[in-house]
């Protein structure tokens, strides 16, 4: 009988001690730094996330078990949103971020600590430059905009979201008119208009220009030669700048070239409101054609911009080549604006293709289609899962698509 007493009595220790062994304070700190010693020269940093200082991993990270990268509680950016505020108003913004659109924080920020404010990996532009690369050159350049060459990106642009055009913390011309102060001066180097609905980078780089006055390098010949009024007529009147006629009418004046693709079946943007000037500057640009952006960039904007697109860096194809080696950028008679169809498309520089391996041709006749075997039958033209444009594994995969066991 003494025997079971004891037993249970053991047993009843044994239980009370699970429960307040469960209850006790686990020092979070200490714990994760058995495993993660590399952690602990960050509780030194300049600047060190509240939570982490605090010793409160599991504010972030679930100890045990996860289905997130990390073992972090939730999604990287739906964690950090959670806390900062603020910031989840700006994703609701027109315009995001690209890593702030993937939730991807931290590209910019350290989880833990850094040595600048806002846990920063580097301090500005460094940190804007690992991305936007082509701004590593602008200090170097014969005109430099004042905060570019500062390092000061956020005088003009928001780092999260924004519901202007290139993350500009205010629309053009509101933010040029922060520093630049209308008076008669600007009035009268601007042809004595008012610049109320300016769009001031039309002919203005916002970054550095070889010429003075920040405006940029390639320029249509009126505007080089001053001559305003051959497009928007007497200017001594006020008013807007408009043009008689509409963008169209004015352009075809000189450029008649480009009135032949009006007769095409599939014309490129000959029909829309803006015509020209959805794709060229009218006054100046940094490259050739006065193009509005680069030609990759520019196509992008209306291009692979719907959400199955994902990443369009996917679709940036064949070595970098533009977009106009293949399509026709004003129009022609084909839905895609190529300038051939397949085989004659792809032939122009890959002459030697499948000269001893799988044939294409009016004899050979895709099973799926029941019509002849082109390059696109088994390529895309442009981003796919496979090397050489394969949107299957070519192993096994693409090939049971035609050939049946």
């Amino acid at each position: 009988m003494k025997t079971i007493i004891f037993t249970i009595l053991v047993l009843v220790v044994l239980v009370a001690g699970t429960g307040l062994a469960a209850r006790m304070p686990v020092d979070e700190k200490a714990a994760c730094l058995e495993c993660h010693p590399q952690l602990a020269d960050s509780f030194n940093a300049g600047h060190v996330h509240e939570v982490f200082k605090e010793g409160k991993c599991s504010s972030c990270h679930n100890p045990h078990a996860t289905r997130h990268a990390g073992l972090l509680n939730s999604e990287q950016g739906n964690l950090c949103l959670g806390c900062h505020e603020s910031i989840a108003v700006k994703t609701a913004e027109k315009v995001k971020h690209p890593p702030v659109a993937t939730g991807g924080c931290t590209v910019c920020h350290d989880p833990h600590a850094a040595e600048f404010p806002g846990l920063k990996k580097k301090e500005l532009p460094g940190l804007c430059v690992d991305c936007h690369q082509l701004a590593a050159v602008w200090p170097d350049a014969e005109v430099v905009h004042k905060p570019v060459a500062r390092g000061r990106c956020l005088t003009c642009h928001d780092t999260h979201g924004s519901n202007d055009r290139g993350l500009l913390s205010r629309s053009v011309p509101a933010l040029c008119i922060k520093c630049h102060k209308k008076n008669i001066a600007m009035k009268e180097a601007h042809g004595g208009r008012t610049l109320t609905d300016t769009d001031c980078t039309a002919c203005h780089d916002p970054h550095a220009s070889k010429v003075k006055g920040l405006l940029r390098d390639n320029q249509h010949k009126p505007f080089a030669t001053g001559n305003c009024t051959q497009c928007h007529g007497d200017l001594d009147t006020g008013g807007s700048f408009a043009v008689a006629g509409g963008n169209q009418t004015l352009c075809l004046k000189c450029h008649r070239g480009v009135e032949s693709f009006k007769t095409v079946t599939n014309k490129h943007n000959l029909e829309s409101e803006r015509s020209c000037v959805a794709c060229h500057n009218p006054h100046a640009a940094n490259g050739e054609n006065l193009l509005l952006r680069s030609q990759v960039d520019l196509c992008m904007g209306c291009h692979f911009n719907d959400a199955k697109a994902g990443n369009k860096d996917r679709y940036l194809t064949h070595g970098g080549m533009d977009c106009v080696e293949c399509h026709q950028p004003h129009g022609n008679d084909d839905p895609q604006l190529l300038l051939a169809r397949d085989a004659q498309l792809c032939a122009r520089c890959h002459e030697a293709a499948h000269r001893v391996s799988h044939p294409i041709g009016p004899e050979v006749i895709d099973p799926r289609t029941e019509e002849q075997v082109t390059c696109l039958s088994c390529h895309q033209l442009h981003g796919a899962d496979f090397e050489k444009y394969l949107p299957l594994n070519p192993d096994m995969a693409l090939c049971i698509q035609c050939h049946k066991k």
